[in-house]
């Protein structure tokens, strides 16, 4: 054999071993990944939703041979919808599961309670429905948000929303209580609305409610006195559908709009013909039919029998995606970082998936590129109407 053949043979011997070493550095008989998302409380049907599909992406990559050769495992842990719970969340799956990195928490509000623990426990979080804007960015490098912002949602959403509608004069409604809410109501959709060229009625003092308010009757009535061509809703999606119904119990007709918190609560199913024409956004939907949107849905399908069966969880939504691809996410971290799943690799492993992330651009998921240079997800945006008991597209920016 010539030089030239040694070489070549050597080069490939290099490369067996090479992935053969690669492959044994997977240690263990499963590889641990945590889910943080609330199954009580108020997000309760969307939590439920996002847990069956993380566990559909462990079960497609566990059909595949799992990482590495080795199965995930996921480690459910409840966050109430409620920061002190979601704390102790994370708490458990971190320390006493050992897990190597997180999917949740939910809100906002959860994620500004737990990204700063998941940076002193140096784990990722992948927050899978915070949008307010800032929130990853405040808690580098350990928090990543596999969500688009609400201000890049309002934009697409207003401008579909002022073509629809031709509206000029807007009223705002917000929540002063939940975090996300209130930024959407306070600061996002302001800021949208006067760079689309509306006027806000409400000005800087928007008709405001706390999360949870048994009733709306005085935030309509006032609503209604201003007679605005179209309303902002500042709002999760359970008093945003109890707004609309009291709107509607009071003759008002105008359109409302929002951005991904309205997609909460099953509104549509709910609030019938009452909420149609409502806009929110979002960054994937159930209609979607390519290959990566067909594996989704059908490993969903098989799960939702059995984990957490009921009218509210039987259809996938965007929410579902973000947690799907999330999973996703972090098992092509620890393949192409060569995690070792180690107890004594515990640290440089979660670091590993850290490390990954921070430069993840070109991730091909359902509905998720990566992240950017504040740990903000990498998406396009959907604009939803409401419209016949379910959310429909409207459009993609």
């Amino acid at each position: 054999m010539n030089r030239h053949g040694r070489n070549i043979l050597f080069g490939i011997l290099a490369l067996v071993f090479a992935g053969g070493a690669a492959a044994q550095k997977m240690a263990g008989s499963e590889v641990k990944i945590g889910v943080v998302v609330p199954v009580t409380g108020q997000a309760a049907d969307v939590g439920k939703r996002e847990a069956i599909g993380a566990q559909a992406a462990a079960d497609v990559i566990n059909a595949k041979g799992g990482v590495g050769g080795v199965p995930i495992k996921l480690y459910f842990a409840d966050e109430g919808t409620n920061p002190q719970e979601s704390i102790s969340a994370v708490r458990k799956v971190a320390g006493d599961d050992n897990v190597l990195a997180i999917v949740g928490p939910h809100y906002s509000g959860t994620a500004e309670a737990t990204f700063p623990l998941g940076n002193r426990l140096k784990i990722v979080q992948v927050a899978v429905a915070s949008a307010k804007p800032g929130v990853a960015k405040a808690n580098r490098p350990y928090a990543f948000r596999n969500t688009l912002t609400s201000d890049i949602e309002a934009a697409a959403v207003i401008k579909a929303a002022k073509q629809r509608y031709n509206f000029k004069r807007v009223a705002i409604i917000s929540d002063t209580k939940d975090a996300v809410a209130r930024s959407v109501g306070m600061g996002v959709l302001p800021a949208a609305l006067a760079a689309a060229g509306v006027e806000v009625i409400t000005g800087k003092d928007p008709v405001t409610f706390q999360n949870g308010d048994a009733q709306f009757t005085a935030q309509v009535t006032r609503l209604k006195a201003l007679n605005p061509d179209a309303i902002g809703l500042g709002a999760l999606g359970p008093d945003a559908l109890n707004i609309i119904l009291e709107a509607r119990k009071q003759g008002m007709t105008q359109p409302f709009f929002g951005v991904a918190p309205l997609m909460e609560g099953n509104m549509p199913e709910r609030g019938g013909k009452a909420v149609d024409g409502t806009f929110a956004g979002a960054i994937w939907d159930v209609s979607l039919d390519d290959p990566r949107s067909k594996e989704l849905k059908a490993a969903y399908a098989v799960r939702a029998k059995t984990m957490y069966p009921g009218a509210f969880t039987q259809t996938p939504d965007y929410y579902v995606a973000n947690a799907y691809d999330a999973v996703f996410m972090i098992a092509e971290a620890m393949q192409k970082k060569g995690v070792q799943n180690r107890k004594e690799t515990l640290e440089a492993d979660r670091d590993k998936i850290k490390d990954y992330f921070t430069t993840l651009h070109e991730f091909k998921g359902v509905a998720s590129k990566g992240f950017n240079a504040d740990g903000d997800g990498l998406k396009d945006v959907i604009v939803m109407e409401a419209k016949g008991g379910h959310w429909q597209p409207v459009g993609t920016r």
